[in-house]
């Protein structure tokens, strides 16, 4: 959510429920652990029975902090409403702070699992260079360059060859890292599904998003009850949204031999 700049606050109103004006009030908003940096709203006066909405709600994470976690974090915001010395109000709100590599479910936002497609990984230029290769030993052109050639043909010689690719480093299916969360999963990252040849149905599909995308692809997260797929378009397309719950929808593109899907757990072993 840090990283792709989900806003902390959506709404916040201050209402003046009283009979009387209240003139010099503060709302300030701390977190302890400070996963979120204080903030302080001014309102010089808020007539009776009046209800006031700040234009500007932005509140800043602590990405260092967060950066670090390992493990996921409660933490406890406090809103105090202040006139002068004198407390009006006051409220406190549990948070919960993620590991650095947990995605937090489909329950609640489902399309920052994207944020989990890293092309620019390290793993991720290893993997496509043995791609290339397995073109080259097909006799097919070793490029990989996205649609410029216009063919879906093109399209799925290279796809297989980076199926081909992650199939050879026999990859083992293993159950999700250690955790404690009762939505969402830790997923390994490329590099670490690469080098350390663990992986979950997410983390493979994660992992072939990411080759994908690196030569020009648009590729898609499946995701059904226990499972997780990639799917990608054989031309240069997108769905209307961000994201979809209507399977029927890709059953369309597959049927029109718009879009493969595969299930990514079957190159391991």
């Amino acid at each position: 959510m840090h990283q792709a700049s989900v806003p902390v606050i959506s709404e916040l109103r201050l209402r003046n429920g009283g009979d009387g004006t209240i003139d010099g009030v503060t709302v300030s908003l701390t977190c302890e652990p400070p996963v979120i940096t204080p903030r302080k709203w001014t309102f010089d006066r808020i007539a009776a029975g009046s209800e006031l909405v700040p234009a500007d709600r932005t509140v800043s994470l602590d990405g260092g902090l967060l950066y670090k976690l390992s493990e996921r974090m409660r933490a406890t915001v406090t809103l105090r409403v202040m006139r002068g010395e004198v407390e009006l109000s006051a409220s406190t709100h549990e948070i919960i702070a993620l590991a650095r590599h947990e995605w937090g479910g489909s329950i609640s936002t489902p399309e920052l699992l994207a944020a989990f497609v890293t092309p620019n990984d390290p793993g991720i230029a290893e993997l496509l260079r043995a791609a290339s290769d397995k073109l080259r030993e097909s006799g097919r052109l070793p490029s990989l360059d996205g649609y410029q050639s216009q063919s879906r043909e093109r399209v799925w010689e290279m796809a297989s060859a980076i199926w081909a690719a992650v199939a050879s480093r026999q990859l083992i299916y293993a159950e999700p890292p250690a955790s404690f969360e009762r939505h969402g999963q830790k997923i390994r990252l490329p590099s670490e599904v690469l080098n350390g040849r663990l992986a979950t149905c997410l983390d493979t599909a994660v992992l072939f998003a990411a080759a994908l995308e690196q030569i020009g692809l648009r590729p898609l997260l499946c995701l059904t009850k226990g499972h997780a797929m990639t799917a990608l378009w054989l031309q240069p397309s997108t769905l209307l949204g961000a994201t979809t719950d209507d399977a029927s929808d890709l059953r369309n593109y597959i049927a029109l031999k718009e879009m493969i899907l595969f299930g990514t757990t079957v190159v391991t072993v």
